[in-house]
């Protein structure tokens, strides 16, 4: 499964999507997408109507994606053990990006993000799948 970061999501979801964005899903459409409740929250967050964010979350459910995967207590003894793990080669992510790329590995999926900066570290391609969108 493919875990989308809130950036590809975001980029994905809007009225022009990102060509970049759109080609990499494009490619990879036979693969079910999913997001973690933590994207899920980012993604939301935007909209300031309640009625609004009903009506993203349901076109996410029926439209976008085919998981929404809890941060749950496993995601979170993940994210525990990959923060030691990048601690230890001197990397870091902050607390969102790493429960979100936690979620992904305790799932056992890709994690799709334009977040080049963030998630383009060799440690961090060690610890699991990340697949980074060029959108520059």
């Amino acid at each position: 499964m493919l875990y989308l970061d809130n950036d590809v999501l975001r980029k994905f979801a809007r009225p022009d999507p990102d060509p970049a964005v759109v080609d990499y899903l494009s490619r990879h459409g036979s693969e079910p997408w999913g997001i973690s409740t933590v994207v899920l929250y980012e993604f939301l967050s935007y909209y300031s109507s309640a009625g609004t964010r009903q009506k993203r979350l349901q076109t996410l459910k029926t439209d976008v994606v085919d998981d929404i995967a809890a941060f749950d207590e496993d995601a979170a003894v993940e994210a525990a053990s990959m923060d030691s793990s990048l601690e230890d080669a001197n990397a870091s992510l902050d607390a969102a990006d790493l429960m979100i790329a936690a979620t992904a590995r305790r799932y056992g999926g890709t994690l799709v993000t334009a977040n080049k900066r963030d998630f383009d570290k060799r440690p961090i391609h060690q610890l699991m799948d990340v697949d980074i969108v060029d959108v520059s």
